[in-house]
């Protein structure tokens, strides 16, 4: 990546060849300067556009919508028109919001780069309150935007899975406001029902929060029953209105005529896939998992194994395997919580540098039988001249 080492490079001149002079103390500092100076919410509305930016140079940007970005594209246009029988109809919410901000069409792209930049933000802002130190919120935000998780909107273009993972994100953070809890996951039906394969893991948060069991279970068991409920009549009343192709029966029923049919084909490539989510950087929920284990905390490995397991089963019904293992991406920011929280492995000493280190490894991502290594823009505007 051209750009990362002249980015290294600059780093070296500013800061001494082993970039001594870049500690964590010096990055609270600036960020401190530049929250007083800008006040919390400019700063991280600009941090979070600097962020994005830097990902679209490491990561070509697409300008055009190909395959479901195309469908979501199309559904941009007019929402509402369900005559048209788009395929995608059922995942209503970006498109419409899209529509109702007047980015109508192909331009759905800006919607989902503004929500990237929003989930990018948002991940800074919550961490700044729940980590000790300013530089915590920094690391996690940086984490979050060179993965698949902001990259995938960036390079597939119209695809609109960056909401589903600002609303799991805010889930997970408000899971103790519980009408919010379910407003948002019924939010994320809309966008892509998807979610529901992280129905295993919101029941295990929220029966982490003090209250009687009992109670709980009965109110997780007429939330989430409401909400797919709202859900299941929308569905049914666009399907009144035309036939929609990608319908329960369009996932159904090649599962039941052969339930591991996807799974076969994609299998080679699941290890692939999960890599390409956060590349060498899952070796901080490998630490975290090794100190949970160590300490015999085996709550939160519960969690790891609901996560990455609702993300896993999904590749019974689809096959692009790197979105589907990406529906796992919170098991980064629980162990970011904990080893910034503990510093366990003396985890800030090292932290920023893995980050660089990740950042040189080629961007991966895999679909069906396609691999593909992805360029980043100085690549992709040069490649024509070599």
């Amino acid at each position: 990546m051209l750009e990362v080492c002249i980015f290294i490079l600059l780093l070296m001149i500013v800061f001494g060849r082993r970039l001594q002079g870049l500690s964590y103390t010096w990055l609270d500092e600036a960020l401190l300067r530049d929250e007083s100076r800008f006040g919390k919410l400019v700063w991280t509305a600009l941090l979070s556009l600097l962020l994005l930016l830097a990902a679209i140079v490491y990561t070509r940007p697409d300008t055009a919508c190909n395959n479901l970005g195309f469908l979501y594209a199309q559904l941009a246009e007019n929402p509402f028109d369900f005559a048209a029988g788009n395929p995608l109809s059922f995942r209503i919410l970006t498109p419409l919001i899209s529509y109702a901000v007047g980015l109508r069409g192909a331009n759905i792209i800006f919607t989902n780069l503004i929500l990237a930049g929003v989930l990018i933000g948002t991940v800074y802002s919550i961490f700044r309150k729940i980590s000790p130190r300013p530089g915590d919120a920094f690391l996690a935000a940086v984490v979050v935007t060179f993965s698949l998780v902001v990259l995938t909107t960036i390079h597939c273009g119209g695809y609109c899975d960056i909401l589903t993972y600002l609303v799991v994100f805010l889930m997970w953070h408000f899971r103790s406001k519980r009408f919010l809890f379910y407003v948002l996951f019924l939010i994320g039906l809309f966008n892509r029902e998807s979610i529901v394969f992280l129905l295993p893991w919101l029941v295990f948060i929220s029966l982490e929060i003090p209250c009687s069991k009992t109670r709980r279970l009965a109110e997780l068991a007429v939330g989430f029953a409401l909400a797919i409920l709202i859900y299941y009549l929308f569905r049914q009343w666009v399907g009144a209105q035309a036939e929609i192709e990608f319908s329960g029966n369009y996932y159904l029923r090649p599962l039941l005529d052969d339930p591991l049919k996807h799974f076969r084909n994609t299998f080679y490539y699941h290890g692939l896939g999960f890599f390409s989510v956060y590349k060498l950087l899952w070796c901080f929920p490998v630490l975290a998992a090794a100190a949970f284990w160590r300490d015999r905390n085996f709550r939160p490995l519960i969690g790891f194994a609901l996560l990455l397991g609702g993300a896993w089963v999904q590749l019974f019904l689809a096959f692009d395997t790197s979105r589907m293992f990406t529906l796992g991406f919170m098991i980064m920011f629980l162990s970011l919580e904990y080893l910034l929280r503990t510093d366990e492995y003396r985890f800030r000493k090292w932290a920023f540098a893995a980050v660089l280190i990740n950042l040189l490894v080629p961007q991966m991502y895999t679909a069906a039988e396609i691999v593909e290594i992805w360029q980043s823009l100085s690549s992709h505007l040069l490649l024509p001249y070599l």
